[in-house]
């Protein structure tokens, strides 16, 4: 959801900048200076099995997810040394293709945009955004995504590991959707090590038969987290950053006459409109926010969403303005957890919002009156559809 939250989340930053949930044992955090601070400390954790009884962030992680092995070889759950020994050779192959990308994903954003160029009006969820991060994560892995919709089935149905009111139907869905991920990603590190190719797989499959860095287990699951966090959220970015220019017109306006400002637009997005609503830590020692103690094994999380808004941060926190110029956001996290993606992610979501508006210059809101449809899923943050006119 968007808007009518918002003054909630003034209120809590003004009044009770850290605010404890009880449900889910989680305590929140709404101030950008707090949220930076515990995001760059490096002594935090970040594993879900380090958090009290209750907490709900263990849920991610669930033990009888994935097959051995596979559960504690995600980055994104892992904590020093592991992390620091199994993160930098992820992030410089995917930092060495995500530098090459560029030409790639301006002829395949054309293509759907010449595909749809028929029409009277198109779906720029479904139609659009959707299949562009599929496309490019497909290429950096070197794997096959041409059959789209599988793709982002097993990634909706794989990211519902983080909804508060998981069922046994949907947990049984979400575990058949990462096993068949698993699956695919098997045979494709099987074919690579009979006959490598140009791609981040055998980039990764280098580095294990060098160095004996990686197992088979944090290849596989890492390169499952960059297709699902490469696939989803994404979409959603670019999903936002259009309804975002099309709701705000001389934004829009100022982008067509410069659209130099598309990199202002893409991070004026992830400050106002981020796809993932939250990050936590898990504290290692005693904490103290604003008088209020966290004790260890405590769950701590940054709300993106109001701490991007932070008026002690931002003027006028709630303007959309892609000429800002008032430093960073939070929307990839911080420290040495920051989303690994980030760079391939902006780059996706410039090419394709940069291109639909050079292509369409009457692009418009179908129905500029109805209410955005926000996702249901639960810290994730997305449109459902954005039903257009050109």
């Amino acid at each position: 959801m968007s808007g009518p939250r918002h003054p909630v989340f003034d209120a809590l930053r003004a009044a009770e900048p850290i605010h404890f949930n009880e449900p889910t044992r989680t305590f929140v955090l709404t101030r950008f200076a707090d949220g930076r601070a515990l995001l760059t400390d490096p002594d935090l954790w970040r594993d879900p099995d380090e958090a009290e009884d209750g907490a709900l962030v263990k849920s991610f992680k669930p033990k009888d997810m994935n097959r051995p092995g596979d559960r504690d070889s995600g980055i994104g759950f892992m904590d020093n040394p592991a992390h620091a020994r199994v993160r930098p050779p992820i992030a410089i192959a995917l930092s060495r293709r995500a530098q090459a990308m560029r030409p790639f994903l301006q002829d395949f954003t054309r293509r759907r945009l010449d595909a749809l160029a028929g029409r009277d009006s198109f779906d720029v969820v479904a139609d659009y955004a959707m299949p562009i991060p599929i496309a490019a994560i497909g290429r950096v892995l070197g794997v096959d995504t041409s059959d789209m919709e599988q793709f982002r089935a097993w990634s909706e149905a794989a990211i519902d590991i983080f909804s508060l009111e998981q069922t046994p139907e949907r947990r049984a869905a979400t575990r058949a959707a990462a096993d068949a991920i698993m699956d695919f990603l098997d045979g494709a590190m099987a074919e690579r090590r009979a006959a490598p190719r140009d791609d981040i797989i055998s980039d990764l499959l280098a580095v294990q038969a060098v160095t004996g860095q990686l197992s088979d287990s944090e290849i596989r699951v890492n390169c499952m987290n960059l297709l699902l966090g490469g696939n989803v959220t994404t979409a959603d970015l670019i999903g936002n950053a259009i309804w975002l220019l099309l709701t705000h017109p001389a934004e829009l306006a100022k982008l067509r006459a410069d659209p130099a400002l598309i990199v202002g637009a893409i991070e004026e997005t992830l400050r106002l409109e981020p796809p993932t609503d939250g990050t936590q830590r898990i504290a290692s020692r005693d904490l103290e926010f604003h008088g209020c103690p966290v004790k260890p094994r405590q769950v701590v999380a940054v709300l993106l969403h109001a701490a991007n808004r932070d008026p002690a941060q931002f003027t006028e926190p709630h303007r959309f303005d892609i000429t800002r110029r008032e430093g960073p956001h939070l929307a990839f996290g911080g420290g040495a957890h920051m989303c690994i993606g980030a760079p391939l992610a902006r780059l996706e979501a410039q090419v394709a919002v940069a291109e639909i508006v050079a292509r369409f210059p009457e692009l418009r809101l179908a129905d500029p009156a109805a209410e955005p449809q926000w996702r249901a899923v639960d810290f994730i943050h997305g449109l459902t559809t954005l039903p257009v006119r050109v």
